[in-house]
């Protein structure tokens, strides 16, 4: 009797998750009231399992067996495994542009141009790629990974391209989203074929990839010489 019932459930909580849009995290629902302990409980479930296997092999039901709690309580506050995943990723993820404005934005595009291959060098890095790697083959975790990790970033790392070029410290005409992508993909793609990855690989990045504007064009909106008189 006992057995039947918990298949019941089991099937119950599986077809919950299957009706859900994929890739967000549900709202608040009236009931019991959501516990912080539980949700980091589940959230830190969710990184040690990924940390040792591929997406693909994790399951809603392993995370909730990792966290000590039911597949009713996952699919209560989230809807579904890929939400779970990115809000623990989000969580551990220390940014890597610093938010704060010291230094000129030049100088701060470089050191996040470094950061980035420090983060993939580490643990929460090499996630990062797994990560890369299940959006491949998994629709629903793709369209997430683009509107809760790609995008934020790369419009973060774009403004600070902008704000260099208002500062004249790039010149005018400079593509924000090209340089972002020019500065890190480099890094990333050597990261996935298992290569090494430096201070010095990432310097030499920011110094092929960014030409300071001169100083005969600062000043000069055009981004051309005035002439005298």
């Amino acid at each position: 009797m006992r057995k039947a019932a918990t298949q019941f459930v089991a099937a119950e909580d599986a077809s919950i998750g299957k009706a859900m849009p994929a890739g967000r995290r549900r709202k608040s629902q009236a009931g019991r009231p959501r516990s912080e302990r539980t949700r980091k409980a589940i959230l830190k479930a969710a990184l040690r399992l990924l940390k040792q296997e591929c997406f693909d092999a994790v399951s809603a039901q392993q995370i909730a067996v990792e966290a000590g709690v039911s597949t009713a309580t996952l699919y209560r506050w989230w809807d579904n495994k890929q939400a779970i995943v990115l809000d623990a990723y989000l969580e551990t993820v220390v940014d890597l542009l610093p938010r704060s404005r010291r230094g000129s934005p030049l100088e701060r595009l470089r050191k996040y141009t470094l950061r980035v291959g420090e983060f993939l060098k580490s643990e929460d890095g090499r996630l990062f790629l797994r990560l890369l790697l299940a959006i491949r083959e998994d629709p629903a975790l793709h369209q997430a990974f683009y509107e809760r990790v790609f995008l934020p970033r790369r419009l973060e790392g774009c403004k600070v391209v902008e704000e260099a070029v208002e500062a004249e410290e790039l010149p005018c005409g400079t593509n924000p989203d090209l340089m972002i992508s020019l500065l890190i993909g480099p890094q990333i793609v050597r990261a996935m074929m298992g290569q090494e990855l430096s201070a010095g690989f990432a310097q030499t990045i920011f110094d092929f990839v960014v030409r300071p504007c001169p100083p005969a064009l600062k000043g000069n909106a055009g981004g051309r010489k005035t002439r005298t008189k």
